[in-house]
């Protein structure tokens, strides 16, 4: 790719193309690229495979796919895939997609801060310090969020709207997701304070669930927010946009190559 958003270009031309797999080399970023590009095609939808190089993947983490090459070459050739679930945003009258986590509120806000930061010191160092300024300096937006027979009012922290299993580089928002089985799994952390989600940061990289009088899980096919204040969203970590936003998924709408203890 030579800038961003060429990846939603190639793949939306190879993918018109009727072409049979196409895979994402580098990291979470990429791979959402390339997903976008695939459900943007009007053609069939070809297989969508992942070569994890970047900081994060944690869409691969998900799906035991590991940086190894023999491991990836043994996988294109059997061509094992499983059908998985997509996720589509509706925000500010645009549609996008997602494989593996949106965040609404923190991550938002955290995405978008680290897409206009500059890497000088490199891209995990700069990473963690968005991260962290990030969280020092965000300011809780009070939204109204639907999802089933749900409606949850006041200041949130953080939305997080799973396919996946894990964010942030490792953090397990969301242990019992499963990658096609129809629903979103809902992690939402309300009017928690910045010390409650520092406490709570080796609990989910252990995958545990937090317990929390403002912290709730749920599942569900659709979610709305309408947000009094500009609620930030993220997908895959890239930024999406902010204010009201509807999430829907589409179940097992795409082959996913993985490796054949999946």
């Amino acid at each position: 790719t030579a800038y961003s958003g060429h990846a939603v270009e190639l793949a939306k031309e190879y993918a018109s193309k009727e072409t049979n797999i196409i895979v994402a080399v580098g990291g979470d970023g990429t791979l959402n690229e390339v997903l976008n590009g695939i459900m943007l095609s009007e053609k069939t939808k070809p297989t969508i495979g992942h070569f994890p190089l970047g900081t994060a993947n944690d869409f691969s983490k998900t799906l035991g796919i590991e940086k190894n090459l023999e491991q990836f070459l043994n996988t294109l050739k059997t061509n094992n895939t499983i059908l998985i679930d997509v996720g589509k945003i509706k925000c500010n009258n645009s549609d996008s997609y997602f494989l593996n986590i949106a965040d609404a509120g923190l991550g938002g806000f955290v995405a978008n801060k680290l897409n206009k930061s500059k890497k000088k010191l490199g891209g995990k160092i700069t990473y963690f310090k968005v991260i962290l300024t990030g969280i020092l300096s965000f300011k809780k937006p009070q939204v109204e969020i639907q999802f089933n027979d749900t409606v949850y009012k006041g200041k949130l922290m953080s939305l997080a709207i799973c396919n996946g299993k894990s964010f942030g580089n490792g953090l397990i928002i969301s242990p019992n997701a499963k990658v096609n089985d129809g629903l979103f799994n809902i992690t939402l952390l309300g009017d928690v304070s910045v010390w409650d989600y520092f406490r709570n940061l080796k609990n989910l990289k252990k995958g545990v669930l937090l317990k929390h009088p403002n912290i709730h899980y749920y599942s569900s096919n659709k979610i709305q927010i309408n947000s009094k204040d500009l609620c930030e969203i993220e997908a895959d970590g890239e930024y999406v946009g902010k204010g009201e936003a509807c999430f829907e998924i589409i179940p097992k709408s795409l082959n996913f190559l993985v490796p054949k203890s999946n």
